[in-house]
């Protein structure tokens, strides 16, 4: 079914031939009910995983696609004027509790999925903060995981309201999605979780979806972008040179009549070095640049 044809009139998506996006529409009555039942003082929570483990099969579309349709429903039912933008996708369980003071009540925010080696230990410490300090923000919290059967039990059985595996169909193709809902998940839980098998239970309904973020790609991408940069300032190693310009900084704070020859001489290094350092710490030479055409 086509859904959202006053934000996309027919032209405005590619190869689109009427106006609107289409969304599966069982799971499109699955989000209104949702959006309907909100109000009702609910913090929902819905996954996202693939079964075969791969990266690349659109969980992240699928879910933006979900949020940016269940934003216009609570609009629509509850007179709200919710947006769904950047600022409502984080990339580190960390950042959720922070985020969700941000946004507005009931709003979406998507987790999305991110490598790292404390993934899981920071999704369960966070997931736990987040159900104590924030169920009363009444929140539609959409988690992409790497693995469904490594979700920590509590989250995956109880808190969770449905579980969606995305994956690839025939050659690699994107676009493909099994929906469990509450009940028939906690089965595929207790039942696969010993050998991860996705088979031991059938989903409620299984369908498509389309190429299409809910927010504009560059922007989603952008933001993306600048988290990982964000992550990897955040755990970079601390080399010999760090810790030097660090005393360097505070050095020419302390002292700022020093010339550069007499902090060469401090540092045991040229002029032209302590030139170079100051260039660093005004920021006029940046390492963090993407490079061209990161962006595009």
């Amino acid at each position: 079914m086509k859904i959202l044809k006053e934000k996309y009139p027919k032209g405005t998506i590619k190869r689109q031939r009427t106006d609107g996006r289409y969304m599966d529409g069982i799971l499109y009555e699955n989000i209104k009910l949702v959006a309907k039942n909100m109000v009702k003082d609910m913090t929902i929570m819905g996954i996202a995983s693939s079964s075969t483990l791969e990266v690349g099969t659109g969980k992240s579309t699928l879910f933006q696609q979900i949020a940016e349709a269940y934003t216009y429903l609570m609009n629509e039912y509850h007179g709200l004027e919710l947006t769904f933008t950047a600022k409502n996708i984080v990339f580190r369980p960390e950042d959720l509790i922070t985020r969700a003071f941000e946004v507005p009540k009931y709003s979406c925010i998507i987790l999305d999925e991110w490598d790292d080696n404390h993934y899981w230990s920071a999704l369960g410490m966070s997931l736990r903060q987040f159900f104590r300090k924030c169920r009363q923000l009444n929140l539609f919290i959409l988690a992409i995981i790497p693995n469904f059967f490594q979700m920590p039990m509590g989250y995956a059985v109880s808190r969770s309201l449905f579980f969606i595996d995305v994956k690839f169909g025939g050659e690699f193709d994107r676009g493909y999605f099994d929906f469990y809902s509450f009940n028939k998940k906690k089965e595929l839980y207790i039942k696969g979780k010993k050998t991860h098998n996705y088979k031991v239970v059938r989903p409620d309904f299984y369908g498509r979806f389309l190429d299409g973020y809910g927010i504009p790609e560059k922007e989603y991408r952008k933001a993306k972008y600048e988290d990982m940069l964000k992550y990897d300032e955040e755990h970079k190693e601390i080399t010999p040179k760090d810790i030097k310009m660090k005393i360097f900084d505070r050095l020419q704070k302390a002292q700022p009549k020093l010339t550069l020859v007499e902090l060469g001489n401090l540092f045991g290094v040229d002029s032209t070095t302590i030139s170079r350092w100051r260039a660093e710490l005004q920021g006029k030479i940046r390492k963090d640049r993407p490079p061209k055409g990161a962006m595009d």
